[in-house]
């Protein structure tokens, strides 16, 4: 795609406006994925769900985002934007406080409905991002407002409600009500992306494949430890309060690892940042898993929050560089959607009540995968034809 076809493709989406309303309304979809820790320390303390349960559900959630991206694609590219916004904000609201009186497969029946809704958010946001002139840099923007207002939403809860039972899913509610105010700001319909005549196939070369797989590797990794992160701190002796705030701690660690990745990311290249990455990811996941001490496990916890965030980004380098045509870096948001719920389900047949500490053996051995494979690519990186990635500021 050209710089001129994807200004002609974002008129209507492109101004600063519709874009920090794009960024804000689709974040609402993706608040849960912050702050699931807290949300299923709640249930797992109300025994509304076992351990092994909360995987299911971290997963059906988070893959049915990416399905309900997916479908938009598919059926709502005609449907007003403001309209089919609206519907998607009414129906997350309506759903996350039906989550407040389920409990068990009604848990994971409710949350999947709502990750379809929220499916519906993230491709309005997706679409106003590929139609931008910038789309790499607004996707770091993309990435930092989530952790801003994830860091937000838990401290508040840490601050305000520390033993509420129902505190994300009443907050997620409360957040698309007031999204709804931004809907006007965006553009009322999303101009057709242009295609390139001389591509037969939309699907990405077998480079393509290997860094999707090493996305989905890396984002399993990440999401897979997470949501068990707070019954691991408890087993580790962390006290109520030092649990309370780990997750925010952590997330505000994300908003500097994200303002770290834009500043470096012309600066260092993908394959170092990567690398060292996805090591570090290892190393901190190995330890948590002893358990270290409470303090020590709440450090881990914060510098876990920042490489999460600091990595992501750079998987765009890479997917472009791989594939110049760019097919794969369209595809990266729903390897990483597909590894998030991945990761918690893989994650799950090793929780159980007494100890999750193989959870992030486990979450560990992922990285070093997605490591392996980023060296492969790196190693025969002369073989992608043309030699020269496209740029992606």
């Amino acid at each position: 795609m050209t710089a001129d076809s994807q200004a002609n493709a974002g008129q209507g989406a492109s101004s600063r406006g519709a874009m920090a309303a794009a960024l804000l309304i689709g974040t609402v979809g993706l608040v849960i994925a912050g702050v699931q820790p807290v949300f299923f320390g709640a249930l797992l303390a109300a025994d509304r769900l076992s351990a092994a349960q909360v995987g299911h559900v971290a997963a059906a959630e988070l893959v049915s985002i990416g399905i309900g991206v997916v479908i938009a694609e598919s059926f709502l590219e005609r449907v007003s934007v403001w309209l089919s916004t609206l519907v998607a904000l009414a129906l997350v609201a309506s759903l996350n406080l039906a989550t407040v009186w389920t409990s068990g497969l009604g848990v994971l029946f409710v949350r999947g409905l709502v990750g379809l809704s929220a499916g519906v958010l993230v491709w309005m946001t997706t679409g106003v991002i590929v139609r931008s002139a910038r789309p790499t840099a607004l996707s770091a923007a993309f990435l930092l407002t989530q952790a801003i207002v994830q860091f937000a939403t838990s401290t508040g809860l840490a601050i305000a409600a520390p033993n509420a039972r129902d505190g994300v899913p009443v907050t997620i509610a409360v957040l698309a009500v007031a999204a709804m105010l931004l809907v006007p700001l965006l553009p009322k319909r999303l101009n057709p992306l242009p295609r390139d005549p001389a591509q037969v196939s939309g699907l990405p070369p077998l480079r393509g494949w290997v860094v999707l797989a090493a996305s989905l590797l890396i984002q399993s990794c990440i999401v897979g430890a997470w949501v068990y992160f707070e019954p691991l701190g408890r087993q580790a002796g962390m006290t109520p309060q030092q649990v309370a705030f780990a997750v925010p701690a952590s997330l505000g660690a994300q908003v500097v690892g994200g303002f770290a990745a834009i500043f470096l990311a012309r600066r260092l290249p993908w394959f170092v940042s990567l690398i060292v990455s996805s090591i570090a990811l290892s190393a901190v996941l190995f330890i948590l898993s002893t358990p270290p001490g409470a303090t020590a496990f709440f450090v881990l916890e914060t510098l876990f929050g920042a490489v999460w965030i600091f990595i992501t980004p750079f998987l765009t380098p890479l997917s472009i560089e791989n594939d110049p045509t760019r097919r794969t870096a369209l595809l990266v948001p729903s390897a990483v959607l597909v590894g998030s719920g991945l990761g918690p389900l893989a994650a799950s047949t090793l929780a159980d009540d007494a100890s999750a500490g193989r959870v992030l053996q486990l979450c560990a051995l992922l990285a070093i995968g997605a490591t392996l494979l980023i060296v492969g690519l790196y190693v025969t990186r002369s073989r992608v034809a043309g030699g020269q990635a496209a740029p992606h500021a």
